[in-house]
């Protein structure tokens, strides 16, 4: 089955590679892009999904990354105008039906920066320096209070505009952000900038992995609409070859197990042995050859793990046992010996001598071969029939108890109890002239299995850490353990075994990812009165004052983002009753149809209104505002007209590509017009898109030009290739 699992995706493999074969030589004139779905439509409780949209139909081909199970996606640097360490691609893209109109998406980062070294083959922490940055989205209330008032939201602005960072070490600035809004039917397209750079100013060569998850601060009834996308890789090429990056794609989607200790049991006793580093699929197998403990064991490797053993043996070799031998003791003077059979290591005997003249009985314990030293040993001249006092045994269904009688004379009996554990019970012995009977009304048990008792347990998986504790349980109860405190979360299941905690089952243990905080409505209420304000969106841990100032009631409360959620902290909270408040004096403005006109407006108090002109060209127009509690009401009876754009006149444009310079002459045309100029006249021959916007010619756009064909060379003998990948994967460098 597993043989049969790794051929088919290599085959699986070797199909991209064909699809992909048009990036070759022109990744920069290729456009894709992460699209984005829900598996319900645009409706509370959907999952967002995502695929491969583009130039190259990847759509359902992406290979999955061997560790963690996620797509993996191609990027390459230096594929667009910004430059030899900067991309636009993967883009984002979603089409009708999947989501509703207006509604945003967000990207939230996750993990830390990768790098694959063509030196060693191997993928590890990114180089020291070395960070890949994602420019997402500036909200838009940053964006408004920056415009107002640019110092007192300038480290908010620049903490945005600096992008998202990856590093060796995680996440750096906004852990999310806005990627765009979607339009008419849902739909929205948008390339972000990437970029690569290094302390040294060069980052090194090779491939690097980024991690993303995209989701929706979209919220119904409190809740969010969406569920965020399983997270997915972005693996972009750095100045690597076609060769080189399909070797690094093979490492993620077969990684090869490290070398390690593997440990094995069998019953109580424990091996284990080194294993050196091994390819994905293969199975080796150990041997523990170092006493007490020996054996040997079977381990597969499967995508970078080890498996669990199989064909596993190990065992302890047993203890010698003691020879049968007659054995003698000495009490007050008095000798007694009796015979032992062949006894087992760790067990014990109680030996009887009843030959005149002295009598008695001692117990013996064989270690490893040799006889003990005699324990609750008796040796005297009998009395008269008097049964001395002594241990006495018993067994019920195969159980065996032990207890003292004390000396009784012939013809009375005792009750013998046995409190020790690990067995416990009762049986009635008659001395019978000095010698005891057979026991009767016996009873011996062993007692239940021990419960185990509350403490904190841990586990480990991928070397993080988590730990939780444990509720006293009953032997054989199982308990599902959840650490939700950072930097690690995970939960795993744990077995009680006759007062021991299990190895840990079914572990899981990540980095914890915080959730920022949306910006939202709060409210609080102090001695009957009620304030309420906005909050804006910050990152979890951080602390916000919410100011309510707008009448009949004023006042302030702290807040503290924890992972997504608002939540009361700080000082208690304030809220008061308060005369309504006037409107200050302030530029107001008033959009129509895209057009925005503003005036300024004296302060006025609640309640009233006034009438915004704006007479000031390009714009003019009117609109009515009302204040209500020391805040101006939107617009009103708005009007807002701005000047027809002007056309552009007849005009000769040219444009040059790869060095060729070509020309045509435009007809005069109305501003928004879009037109298609051809140049057909050698020496050079080509097209080129040009757009009027207000009486001006916009920059060649889609330009080609190209000289005079040449008589082609004979063609060159191709290279024969040394080697060929084992799996061959689809992408190559782009031409830059």
């Amino acid at each position: 089955m597993f043989a049969c699992a790794v051929f088919a995706r290599l085959l699986r493999v070797s199909l991209l590679g064909l699809l992909l074969a048009g990036l070759v030589g022109g990744a920069w004139a290729q456009h894709f892009d992460v699209e984005l779905r829900t598996d319900k439509g645009p409706v509370a409780g959907s999952r967002i999904e995502t695929d491969f949209y583009g130039d190259l139909g990847l759509a359902g081909q992406l290979p999955i990354d061997g560790l963690t199970g996620y797509r993996l996606f191609p990027a390459y640097f230096g594929d667009f105008p910004g430059g030899k360490y900067a991309t636009a691609n993967p883009g984002f893209q979603a089409f009708t039906g999947w989501f509703a109109p207006g509604e945003q998406l967000h990207f939230r980062a996750l993990g830390r920066l990768q790098h694959w070294s063509p030196a060693s083959g191997k993928w590890g922490a990114a180089p020291a320096g070395v960070k890949i940055t994602l420019f997402g989205g500036i909200p838009p209330e940053v964006v408004l209070g920056y415009s107002t008032n640019p110092a007192q939201w300038a480290d908010q602005y620049a903490y945005y505009a600096a992008g998202t960072r990856f590093d060796s070490q995680g996440i750096a600035g906004p852990l999310t952000a806005l990627i765009d809004e979607t339009k008419t039917g849902g739909t929205f397209h948008s390339h972000l900038d990437w970029k690569i750079s290094a302390s040294s100013g060069t980052p090194p060569v090779g491939a690097y992995l980024v991690t993303l998850e995209l989701w929706s601060p979209v919220l119904i009834a409190g809740q969010p609409k969406y569920l965020a996308s399983q997270p997915f890789h972005v693996i972009f090429e750095a100045g690597i070859n076609t060769q080189q990056m399909q070797q690094a794609f093979a490492a993620r989607i077969n990684p090869p197990c490290a070398g390690q200790t593997l440990t094995w049991s069998v019953g109580e006793a424990s091996c284990l042995a080194t294993v050196e580093e091994a390819a994905s699929g293969a199975t080796i197998t150990l041997e523990d050859a170092v006493a007490p403990a020996t054996g040997s064991a079977r381990f597969s490797c499967s995508s970078g793990r080890w498996g669990s053993p199989s064909q596993a043996s190990c065992s302890l070799p047993p203890p010698p046992a003691c020879p049968a031998q007659t054995l003698s003791w000495t009490v007050d003077g008095q000798s007694c010996s009796a015979a032992a059979q062949r006894t087992e290591s760790g067990q014990s005997v109680l030996l009887s001598d009843s030959l005149a003249p002295a009598v008695g009985e001692a117990r013996f314990s064989c270690q490893a071969g040799q006889w003990s030293a005699p324990s609750q040993s008796r040796c005297a001249v009998p009395p008269p029939p008097v049964c001395a006092a002594q241990q006495l045994s018993w067994s019920v269904g195969g159980v065996s108890c032990t207890g003292a009688a004390g000396a009784t004379n012939s013809g009375s009996s005792v009750q013998v109890e046995d409190r020790q554990a690990p067995t416990t019970g009762a049986a009635r012995f008659e001395c019978r002239s000095g010698q005891w009977s057979a026991p009767s009304a016996a009873s011996c048990a062993l007692p239940p299995p021990a419960a185990c008792t509350a403490q904190s347990l841990s586990w480990t998986v991928d070397g993080h850490s988590c730990s939780a504790s444990a509720a006293a349980a009953p032997s054989g109860a199982e308990q599902q353990l959840f650490d939700q405190t950072g930097p690690s979360v995970g939960d795993a299941s744990f077995s009680c075994q006759d007062g021991r905690w299990s190895a840990p089952l079914r572990a899981r243990c990540a980095p914890q990812v915080l959730a920022a905080c949306p910006a939202q409505a709060v409210s609080w209420t102090e001695a009957g009165a009620s304030c309420s304000a906005h909050l804006l969106a910050a990152a979890s841990g951080a602390t916000q004052t919410a100011l309510d100032s707008v009448a009949p009631t004023t006042g302030q409360a702290s807040y503290l983002c924890s992972d997504g959620r608002w939540s009361a902290a700080g000082t208690a909270p304030r809220c008061s009753e308060a005369p309504p408040p006037a409107c200050p004096s302030r530029l107001l403005s008033w959009d129509l149809g895209g057009l925005v006109c503003s005036a300024v407006l004296p302060e006025t108090a609640s309640g009233s209104s006034r009438v915004a002109v704006d007479s000031q060209e390009p714009l003019t127009g009117s609109a009515r505002f009302a204040c209500q509690q020391g805040q101006w009401s939107g617009a009103s009876d708005a009007s807002c007209q701005a000047p027809a754009p002007k056309p552009c006149a007849a005009q000769a444009l040219s444009w040059v590509q790869a060095g060729e310079r070509c020309e045509a002459t435009a007809p005069a045309s109305p501003s928004g017009s879009q037109l298609q100029l051809l140049d057909g006249l050698l020496p050079n021959t080509g097209s080129a898109s040009f757009r009027c916007t207000d009486g001006r010619w916009s920059e060649a756009a889609e330009a080609l030009c190209q000289p005079p064909p040449v008589k082609p060379l004979p063609p060159a003998r191709a290279p024969t290739s040394p080697w060929t990948p084992s799996v061959q994967l689809p992408w190559e460098r782009p031409r830059r």
